[in-house]
């Protein structure tokens, strides 16, 4: 269950309700399977406290509330569950605690976690909370693309097509590009969107030829997670 952004729009009641009550405390709006888990994270079931943690930062079977979220969060990450440990760094990175975010993002990473690899590669692609390595970036992209993560693979078509790490690539433009769309999943409905423009785009200005050969050496690679499934 990746954590991802989003926008929710909440009812005057809701907010009047959560002012009274104080959502953390206020079991009257948890739902009975959130109770369940709610025991179950208490007894220091890892996945428990992650579902918790999830429930409460999407509204969903609990009040959203972004602190008791991050709390139960954190329990799982500190156990060492990488999922939660993604989580815990994309919520820091929204507050702007990137120094604390990497850390997180390196520990999932450090157990294969896709996004968080991505994650991290962007914090250092940018600079965010580190000295500027577009180099590292590349690497940590390269990586997450390798595990399959369709948005490190767009990442280094945009690398390639900017010309952030020499003169720019046009065709490796393209072939990531392709990658990232041959490997969006379905829960990456917005960048396959976006994909499909740039591709209709890249169409209408390459030749056939350079067109034929982008595709066909973006056909030939499998991200080395699809290998061993």
């Amino acid at each position: 269950m990746p954590r991802t952004a989003r926008t929710i729009v909440v009812s005057s009641l809701f907010i009047l309700l959560q002012g009274h009550a104080g959502s953390a405390s206020a079991d009257w709006l948890l739902s009975s399977d959130t109770k369940a888990l709610i025991a179950k994270a208490e007894a220091g079931d890892i996945d428990a406290q992650l579902r918790v943690g999830a429930a409460y930062d999407r509204g969903k079977g609990a009040p959203r509330d972004r602190a008791a979220a991050l709390k139960w969060y954190r329990m799982a990450a500190e156990a060492g569950d990488p999922e939660a440990q993604n989580s815990v760094g994309s919520m820091l990175q929204e507050d702007g605690n990137y120094i604390e975010a990497l850390a997180w993002y390196e520990k999932a990473a450090a157990q294969g976690h896709a996004q968080a690899t991505n994650s991290e590669a962007y914090l250092h692609d940018l600079g965010l909370g580190v000295p500027q390595d577009r180099k590292l970036g590349f690497a940590l992209y390269s990586r997450a693309a390798d595990l399959g993560f369709a948005e490190a693979m767009w990442n280094l078509a945009n690398l390639y097509g900017a010309g952030q790490l020499g003169p720019a690539d046009p065709h490796m433009a393209c072939v990531w590009t392709y990658r990232a769309m041959r490997f969006a999943g379905p829960n990456d409905q917005r960048l396959s969107a976006y994909l499909d423009k740039v591709l209709r785009q890249l169409e209408s200005r390459l030749g056939t030829e350079k067109l034929a050969s982008c595709r066909e050496q973006a056909d030939a690679w499998t991200p080395s997670r699809s290998k061993k499934q």
